[in-house]
């Protein structure tokens, strides 16, 4: 009875100190305040993203964190100045034409019109639409992973130093100013990403397309996201 009895109080105090570990760790890495301000943790999360969409025009974050799509006026002006080049060309040669026969230049006329309608009824395919925004999805995966490697490198600096001072190391205080950081950084990318998904969306239904098949897109940046994250584990355990 005794020996049964001991047994028992040993597993209640074993269990009372699991519970209080527990509950202070539970404490110190999700209820207590620190004082994390860092200007340079400040500057890589407010660090804005600027993806280039195809049309030339640009997505960023404004300092609300509001996603912001600047147009670009390039394309209108390109095209505006090739159909003015055009028009003068088109009308020099049909004038240098018109000494040797006006029957030719109407035949240049006719089939140069033919060649440029043809051009512009050609319809993008799904695949050619999602490729060419491609590169602004590697682009913000580029900048997002640019971004992490800062902020682990501040992390990674901070503790060296706290260290190399003498200082103790509380890991509550990493983990919340660390954690916030990164949660911050997960949702500019999160919301940038959603800017482009819009303007491929809207690409494949001005086409006729359904804007699903877009949906490609999200399930490889999920991919990518819990690699990123598995990689930061790997890199704060120093695997």
């Amino acid at each position: 009875m005794k020996k049964r009895r001991r047994l028992k109080l040993t597993l209640l105090i074993a269990l009372i100190i699991i519970i209080g570990a527990g509950s202070y760790i539970l404490y110190e890495l999700k209820f207590k305040t620190y004082d994390v301000a860092d200007d340079e943790v400040t500057e890589i999360v407010a660090d804005p993203y600027t993806v280039e969409l195809p049309d030339g025009s640009k997505i960023t974050i404004d300092e609300k964190g509001n996603v912001v799509e600047e147009k670009s006026s390039f394309s209108k002006t390109q095209t505006a100045d090739n159909t003015t080049t055009n028009g003068t060309t088109n009308s020099s040669t049909n004038e240098g034409q018109s000494s040797v026969g006006q029957t030719q230049t109407s035949g240049n006329t006719i089939t140069s019109g033919s060649t440029t309608s043809n051009n512009s009824t050609t319809k993008p395919t799904v695949g050619s639409i999602k490729e060419k925004y491609g590169p602004a999805f590697v682009g913000l995966e580029a900048q997002a992973d640019s971004k992490i490697n800062a902020l682990v490198g501040r992390a990674k600096s901070e503790y060296m130093d706290k260290q190399a001072n003498g200082e103790s190391i509380n890991f509550g205080y990493f983990y919340n100013k660390y954690m916030a950081a990164a949660k911050g950084l997960e949702a500019n990318t999160d919301k940038v990403f959603d800017g482009v998904l819009g303007a491929v969306e809207k690409d494949l239904t001005k086409n006729g397309f359904d804007k699903s098949y877009a949906q490609s897109f999200k399930k490889e940046y999920e991919a990518s996201k819990k690699a990123r994250k598995d990689s930061i584990l790997s890199k704060a355990l120093g695997k």
